[in-house]
């Protein structure tokens, strides 16, 4: 075993399908590897257990993998680390150094772009070397002040090659209570999202869409692909398989997949059938509308389809196709939705809020989308972040919307409380006849007092009681409508589901 590598996330839950994998990279290729959780801010005492680790531990190079929330808490530990370890280059990666590699050579060394499988093994191997890794592949560094970008390494076809991973990783540290702790199934618990009972997997790599407010828009410019790329059901069942031998607390599978139902019919027929014989847990999968069909939403559910997720964003036509060039419409999502109803899937839909480009009109037409969408389901509501490198932050750089590095410091989760914004969020909720009142008075007399008091009236109703029972109706339909299943697993929705909801009213 060669000297030991550190990988460090910034996330608040230990969810991070992407640095697991990397891990097990490098350990497959006889590197020490560990990875280091620090799911909180950092304080004087953090600080210090973070450098005696490091010390500690003497590694060859330091990987941050973090997103665009995550960037000022990854600057603050880049300088904490570089003030005590000038030595030790460090390697920033992720989907934010990705599609924003300047700002971030600020504060490290290097910035992986794109996957990173091939270029961390490289990368450590011309480190332990002492050889320079500038010469390779995805990676983008400063040299006499100039900005140097290398060619991206070729998008992995075969996924098979990349190792599966453990859902506790082996080596594995977490930052707790300012001390750093081995992770065990204790501190996973502790901290992981649902309480470690769900596992998560990528059973394909890419998305068919490329909408221009997505991080995917951006990465296909940057590998010059939208192509997806699929694991066969076989490989995805054997990792599934060894998890729940080696974890028996899990119960849910979850299929971070950018769009889990783009596989093509035979594909899907062939995973569920593998997935009932073998797996038999409840499973969580993403879609894109135009890909709902009746046949693939029946195979899933006899398979063990749980929860399902869909990208309304917009119940604007215009603002899908115009400013979001998503090829998927309020018809599409509503002839979806309605797919999964009469299957009695629990569904959570997105939202996306707070666009420039929306007109009232627009608005008012999610607000209608919404209210015609079949109930009960759940939806998550997004605050629009203008990401670097996509189609829509260049559009709002020209038009003097923005100033350049908002997004990095801005929680998607909590949007603005406008009235318009607070329709859109009881269309979800509250009965339709009451809605169709307050979306007349909206139009009627607008943001008057009188409207602003039936809000205030509906609002305490929506927090108090229609959300939170929509909630539980939406869970009970997760559970295939047991009410002694519902009522075992509403501990696990708890922490994650009160931490969003009161997000929005943040």
């Amino acid at each position: 075993m060669k000297r030991g590598i550190l990988l460090i996330s910034l996330q608040e839950d230990l969810d991070v399908v992407g640095l697991k994998t990397l891990h097990y990279q490098l350990l497959k290729h006889s590197f020490a590897s560990h990875i280091l959780f620090v799911p909180s801010l950092l304080n004087a005492a953090a600080s210090d257990a973070i450098c005696n680790f490091v010390n500690t531990l003497s590694p060859l190079f330091i990987g941050i993998s973090l997103m665009s929330v995550e960037y000022r808490r990854a600057v603050q530990l880049t300088q904490l680390l570089k003030s005590h370890f000038p030595s030790i280059p460090i390697l920033w990666g992720g989907i934010h150094p990705t599609i924003a590699p300047d700002t971030c050579l600020d504060y490290a060394d290097f910035v992986c772009i794109g996957e990173g499988e091939s270029l961390v093994v490289d990368f450590a191997h011309t480190v332990a070397d002492e050889s320079s890794p500038e010469v390779l592949g995805s990676l983008v560094f400063r040299r006499d002040d100039q900005v140097i970008r290398n060619p991206v390494y070729p998008l992995i076809d075969d996924l098979s090659v990349i190792p599966a991973y453990e859902h506790i990783p082996r080596d594995s540290y977490v930052l707790h209570k300012g001390t750093i702790v081995p992770l065990n199934v204790g501190t996973f618990r502790k901290y992981a999202r649902y309480s470690g009972t769900t596992y998560s997997i990528m059973s394909s790599r890419g998305c068919p869409f490329s909408c221009t407010y997505c991080c995917n828009n951006a990465l296909a410019k940057i590998t010059g692909s939208r192509s997806i790329r699929f694991r066969e059901p076989a490989s995805v069942i054997d990792e599934l398989t060894r998890a729940i031998a080696q974890y028996p607390f899990i119960e849910y599978i979850n299929f971070q997949d950018d769009c889990f139902l783009s596989r093509p019919d035979e594909k899907m027929e062939q995973f569920c059938h593998l997935y009932s014989k073998e797996i038999r847990l409840p499973f969580i999968a993403r879609s894109i509308p135009t890909f709902v069909t009746e046949r693939k939403i029946a195979l899933m559910k006899s398979a063990g389809l749980s929860w399902i997720s869909l990208g309304l964003q917009s119940g604007s036509d215009r603002v899908c196709h115009e400013v979001y060039r998503r090829r998927s419409g309020k018809q599409e999502f509503l002839r979806a939705a309605t797919a999964i109803k009469r299957h009695d899937v629990a569904a959570f839909y997105d939202v996306i809020l707070d666009n420039p480009f929306e007109t009232v009109d627009d608005q008012l037409e999610t607000v209608s989308t919404l209210m015609e969408t079949p109930k009960p389901f759940y939806t998550q509501f997004f605050s629009l972040s203008l990401y670097p490198g996509t189609e829509l932050h260049q559009r709002a750089l020209e038009e003097g919307m923005i100033k350049g590095d908002e997004y990095q410091s801005k929680d998607y989760l909590k949007y603005r409380n406008t009235g318009i914004n607070n329709l859109v969020r009881l269309a979800s909720f509250i009965p339709s006849s009451w809605m169709k009142y307050l979306l007349g008075l909206y139009r009627r007399v607008g943001t008057s007092l009188w409207f602003r008091l039936n809000m205030t009236v509906a609002r305490l109703f929506g927090i108090a009681i229609a959300e939170p029972i929509t909630y539980l109706k939406v869970i009970r339909l997760s559970q295939r409508k047991r009410l002694g299943a519902t009522i075992r697993v509403l501990p696990y929705y708890m922490k994650e589901g009160l931490s969003r909801f009161l997000k929005q009213f943040g």
